[in-house]
């Protein structure tokens, strides 16, 4: 009896948790479609929402805002998780990660105030500027899309890189070293060879980066100062500042929406591809 009891109570926080997801999600759901009057069904929220030019924008820019961020942070990232597993000694591999780490387990809003003490007006960057001369009076970079994606992207490096690194450290490298012996060009060898075995890693990375950066809500409250347009901003004001739970709870709902669809995607687009080149 016990041995049969042991699964059950292994899995029982996950239950737990799930559990909790759900009554929040319906009930997300169900303030959502409240007519106003607290009787009845509606989707005015949402119709208001997909025909109001002003609402759109802050899905818009989340939107803009993650995928460049993402796209940011996949170029730095690449590069970097790379030479950590084939150029970087066995000490310089366990520094890059020691220092991965330190960010990944840092608190998110105590790196937000340091990037606001690097960036603001008086701030590291604008102070080394002025003293090279590159510049005549601080530049504004805060309160501004530009201070959001630095945000961003510094939040969601260590994640990109992580997610590269435990693919590309399992790479069989022996192909790269068969291809290599049978002429092929090292340009050649990682873009047929490499960048293809990477894929499962840069689809997560990613994946995870993304939902982040759509999601967020402390970097353009700090960075942005509140004047960036983005959905989590928006569900915030609507929910708690002006008490518009329907409306809130329906901009919640299509943000799930969303990063389901994102998830799906690529799980599918990482799923074809697979099948591709194991043919």
């Amino acid at each position: 009896m016990r041995q049969r009891l042991v699964p059950y109570l292994l899995v029982a926080p996950s239950l737990v948790l799930i559990a909790a997801l759900l009554m929040g999600l319906s009930s997300v759901l169900g303030w959502s479609l409240d007519d106003g009057t607290g009787n009845g069904i509606s989707l005015a929220q949402y119709e208001s929402l997909a025909t109001n030019a002003s609402y759109r924008q802050f899905f818009t820019s989340s939107l803009w805002l993650a995928g460049v961020a993402t796209a940011v942070a996949l170029v730095f990232g690449f590069p970097a998780a790379y030479y950590m597993e084939t150029k970087a000694s066995p000490r310089q591999r366990k520094l890059i990660f020691a220092a991965l780490l330190a960010m990944f387990l840092s608190d998110y809003v105590l790196k937000m105030f340091g990037l606001v003490l690097i960036l603001g007006r008086t701030g590291l960057v604008n102070k080394l500027l002025l003293w090279l001369g590159v510049t005549d009076e601080p530049l504004r970079l805060m309160f501004n899309e530009f201070g959001v994606l630095v945000g961003l992207i510094s939040g969601i490096l260590p994640y990109m890189i992580l997610s590269l690194n435990g693919v590309i450290a399992r790479l069989d490298k022996r192909l790269q070293e068969a291809a290599a012996l049978l002429g092929a060009a090292p340009w050649r060898v990682f873009l047929l060879i490499t960048l293809p075995l990477c894929v499962p890693g840069i689809l997560a990375g990613t994946m995870l980066s993304f939902l982040l950066s759509l999601n967020s809500f402390v970097t353009p409250m700090l960075l942005g100062g509140g004047r960036v347009d983005m959905i989590a901003v928006f569900i915030f004001d609507q929910s708690i500042n002006l008490g518009n739970l329907p409306l809130g709870s329906a901009a919640a709902g299509i943000l799930f929406l969303i990063s389901a669809i994102a998830i799906l995607a690529l799980t599918v687009a990482g799923d074809r591809f697979h099948r591709r080149f194991q043919r």
